[in-house]
C-alpha cells in the first residue's frame, strides 16, 4: 500500500503543472473583461458629464469636450479629440448627442485572435434636451 501512494505524489505536481498555464489565462481574461466593464462605465460617465454641460451651454465645443475628457481617471484616458458634438437646430429641448470614443487594450495575448491588434474601440453617447440657449 506504501508503495501505490508513493507512486501517485508526483500525480498531483504533474496535474498542477498542466493546468497552471489555463488557469492563469482564465485569470488574465477575467481581468480584461473587468477592465473593460470599467472602461464601459467610465466612457458612459464622461458622454454624460459632456452630455450635461451641453445641454447648458451648446455653443461652448471646447467646454463640452473638456468637461468630457475630465470626467475621466488614469486608468481610462480620453482626450478632447476623442469627444464629438451632434446637434441638429440649437433650441431648447431639441437633442444634442456626446460620443465618447476610447481604444481599449486587452492584456490577454488570446484577445488577438478575437479582436485586431489586441484592441477594440469603445463608444459610449449620451443625449439631452438643451435647456438653455443664451
Amino acid at each position: 500500500m506504501a508503495r501505490i501512494l508513493k507512486r501517485e505524489t508526483g500525480q498531483s505536481i504533474v496535474e498542477i503543472v498542466l493546468l497552471f498555464p489555463i488557469l492563469i489565462l482564465l485569470l488574465m481574461g477575467l481581468l480584461d473583461f473587468g477592465r473593460l466593464f470599467y472602461a464601459m462605465v467610465a466612457l458612459n460617465d464622461a458622454a454624460e458629464e459632456g452630455a450635461i454641460y451641453a445641454a447648458i451651454d451648446p455653443t461652448d465645443l471646447t467646454g463640452i469636450q473638456s468637461r468630457a475628457s475630465n470626467a475621466t481617471t488614469t486608468l481610462v484616458t480620453i482626450s478632447a479629440a476623442d469627444v464629438s458634438t451632434t446637434v441638429g437646430t440649437i433650441a431648447v429641448g431639441a437633442p444634442i448627442t456626446v460620443t465618447v470614443e476610447f481604444d481599449f487594450e486587452f492584456y490577454t495575448p488570446v484577445a488577438v485572435a478575437f479582436f485586431e491588434n489586441n484592441q477594440v474601440r469603445l463608444r459610449a453617447e449620451a443625449v439631452n434636451p438643451i435647456i438653455n440657449t443664451h
